[in-house]
């Protein structure tokens, strides 16, 4: 059968197919419930600090990547002009061997 020629049928009606991949149940958490003051168990306060930690960590990675950019800028110079140099270089030889 082509897949043109299928059934109009509903897909729950329809026979899975054995390579077909499964869905993923999603287990649905409900919050805990909250004090008086609107902190959970300290879990709403342990969850504000690692936020803040993973911003420390991103801008602490941010900055790294922003320094080993500017180095590879650096090193990509260094290696232009070193080509440039050399190709100078071969066409004062190229010069020379004229000359002979």
């Amino acid at each position: 059968m082509t897949p043109a020629l299928r059934s109009a049928a509903p897909l729950a009606e329809q026979p899975a197919r054995a390579d077909a991949p499964r869905p993923r149940m999603v287990r649905r958490v409900p919050p805990p419930p909250s004090d008086p003051d609107g902190i959970a168990d300290g879990s709403q306060q342990r969850q504000a600090e690692i936020q803040l930690a993973l911003a420390a960590q991103a801008a602490r990675f941010d900055a790294m990547m922003k320094v080993l950019a500017e180095q590879q800028r650096e090193i990509n110079a260094i290696v232009d002009l070193g080509m440039a140099q050399t190709k100078r270089d071969d066409q004062l030889m190229n010069e020379w061997i004229r000359l002979i």
